[in-house]
Parts: structure tokens; sequence; C-alpha cells
């Protein structure tokens, strides 16, 4: 920070025209020797030093002689009342420089607002910031402006400009705090929006991991599925095959009688059916008393031995299907002839009621 000094100097005419309109208050006999940064003066009589205050508007004798005056000001109660030390230090901080002419105003003056507020600090010439101090308290105490022209109204109107201004300041401000507010609120509903919108797709990016994973696991069961299939078929082939090709030994086989008439026989899937003759109702032959064959049912061997378990019926009605088989075999050409002899064939053995020429 530059250093400024507490205590500033200027040139003989810019302290007579600083002081030409505090005439009023009693200046006239003074000699100004110094001022602060604020445009207060100290001026010099012959009886002490006398302190200038352009902000109350007040002209006091404060010391008997220089060396009281500069004892007080060297103390830290008499630079913070008569030069203001921490009001400067505030404007300093605030980037407020002087020039060499120059001393801190308040504009509008604190005569007219009331309040000293480093904000209102505004570098200005030594010489018109006085004077016009000097006008103001003036015509605050009744002194009638030159030609008419009043300073005090002047600062009035400038106070209520800057009041003007100062409120639109605040007024904009509150705008465009509400409009930051509002954009905040409006960035953080896109933000809240994008952030739904990224979790949706995060959801929906999941699902259709899921369902691919879902869909390749199922694929890869199907083909799993489908190569069970091919082996057990691969496996199975030759079995059919061998299936196909070995006998079925637990099949039944047809009932069939190979002596039963063509005409007889009836188809029934792929095997034929013969429908079983009725037996020959056998009639019991009647012989006389005294003959060789003395029972009834049997026949007696020449010779006297016993008896066989067979009855002839070469001349029985079964005889007669016998002979229509052999003419439907000669017939279809399946037996080119048959010799027929006198001698009957041998009768095989009574089978579960039927007579078999085997």
């Amino acid at each position: 920070m530059r250093k400024v000094h507490l205590i500033r100097e200027f040139a003989p005419d810019a302290y007579e025209f600083a002081l030409s309109s505090w005439s009023w208050i009693g200046t006239g006999d003074k000699t100004p020797r110094f001022a602060s940064c604020f445009g207060d003066m100290f001026l010099e009589s012959t009886d002490g030093w006398w302190f200038l205050d352009t902000v109350e508007g007040t002209l006091e004798r404060r010391w008997d002689s220089m060396e009281g005056m500069f004892a007080e000001l060297q103390g830290s109660d008499g630079r913070a009342e008569y030069l203001l030390e921490e009001t400067l230090n505030a404007a300093l901080a605030q980037g407020l420089r002087l020039g060499e002419d120059e001393v801190f105003a308040f504009l509008p003056p604190p005569a007219v607002t009331g309040t000293m507020s480093v904000s209102s600090l505004a570098p200005l010439r030594f010489a018109i910031a006085a004077n016009l101090a000097g006008r103001i308290h003036g015509e605050l105490n009744g002194v009638q402006p030159d030609a008419g022209a009043s300073a005090l109204f002047a600062a009035q109107r400038y106070a209520a400009q800057q009041a003007a201004a100062q409120a639109a300041a605040a007024q904009a401000a509150a705008r465009d705090e509400a409009a930051r507010e509002a954009a905040a609120r409006e960035a953080a509903a896109r933000a809240a929006v994008a952030r739904e919108a990224v979790a949706r797709q995060s959801a929906a990016r999941q699902a259709a991991a899921q369902q691919a994973a879902a869909q390749r696991a199922a694929e890869a069961q199907s083909a799993q599925h489908a190569a069970a299939q091919r082996a057990a078929a691969v496996h199975a082939v030759p079995a059919q095959r061998f299936a196909a090709a070995a006998p079925t030994f637990d099949a039944p086989n047809p009932r069939t009688d190979r002596w039963q008439p063509a005409a007889q026989q009836v188809t029934t899937g792929a095997y034929p059916v013969y429908q079983a003759a009725p037996d020959p109702e056998y009639v019991e032959p009647q012989y006389a008393a005294g003959s060789e064959l003395d029972y009834t049912g049997g026949y007696v061997a020449p010779g006297g031995n016993g008896g066989y378990d067979y009855v002839d019926n070469s001349h029985t009605a079964d005889s007669g299907q016998f002979s229509q088989y052999i003419a439907d075999q000669y017939n279809t050409g399946q037996m080119a002839a048959i010799d027929h002899t006198s001698v009957p064939a041998r009768p095989g053995p009574h089978q579960d009621g039927r007579w078999s020429y085997a």
C-alpha cells in the first residue's frame, strides 16, 4: 500500500479559495497552515491554534501552542479524532488514491445525508471540496448564497440523485440476485433432469445387458439341448437298425392252422388270421356183440395189442375240408399234382379237438 501522510499542505491560493465560503464563521484573522486528508484545516492565530471541521461545520480553538497541537496529533486518540486515521485506512483499503492537490470528500456531504459512509468517499480537489462544504454549512446557518446559486440545493439534489441511483442499484442488485437464484434453481433442475436421464439410461443399459445375457444363456441352453438330441440320435441309429434287423422274440406268433382252407383266411394287420374250423361232431359207432371192437370209441390193433389214442376219420367231414384245401392249392398253382392213393393217410394224434395231418 502506498504510504499517505496524515497531514497535507497546499498552495496559498488553494487555501484562499477554500476559505472564501467560510467567512461567516470567523476565519478572517486566522492563517491556514495545513489540512487533513479529508479537507479539515488547522489555522494559526495570535491566541493559539484553531481546528476548522469542514464535515461538522465548526471552528474551535483547541491548542495554545504548536507544540501542544503536534503532541496531541502524534497520539492515537488525536489521530483518530482530528485526522480520521481509521476512515483513511478504510478508503485506501477500497483502492482509493489521492492526487497532490486532492482530499477525500463525502459526496453527498454528511450535512445533507446525516451519515459518513466510506462508500460515499471520492477524491476531490481540496479548494473545491472545502469551498463547497463552507457554502452548504453557511446556507444551513442562514447565509444567503451568492448570485442565487444554492450549494445546499445542489447538494440536496445531488444527494437525492445519489439516493435514487443507490435505490436503483439496490433494485438491480436484487433483480440480479433473483436472476442468479432462478438461474441456480434452473441449473439445479436441469442437473436433476440430467441425473435422472443418466439413471434411466443406466437402468436401460443394465436391462438390455440382462436381456442379452438371458438370451445368450437361452441360446446356449438350446444349443446344448440340440447337441444332446443329435448325440442321442447318433447313438440311437445303430440301436434302431439292430432293433429293426433283430427278430422280436417277445411278439406272439399268430394262431394259424396251415391246414385251414385259404377261403377261410381273414387278413388282419400284418398277419393272416385263420378262423377256427368247428370240431366235427363225433358219432359213436355201433358194433355188434362179439366183434373185434368190443368197446366204444376205440380201435383194436391186429393181434390184440391194446388200442391207439386216435380215431380214423379219413372218411369224415374233416377230410372234405382237406380235399378242398388240396383243390385250392392246385388251382392257385402252389401244387402241380397230388398223388391220390387208395390207402388212407395215417392219422395223427388228436390235438385240442382238431384232426391234423402233419
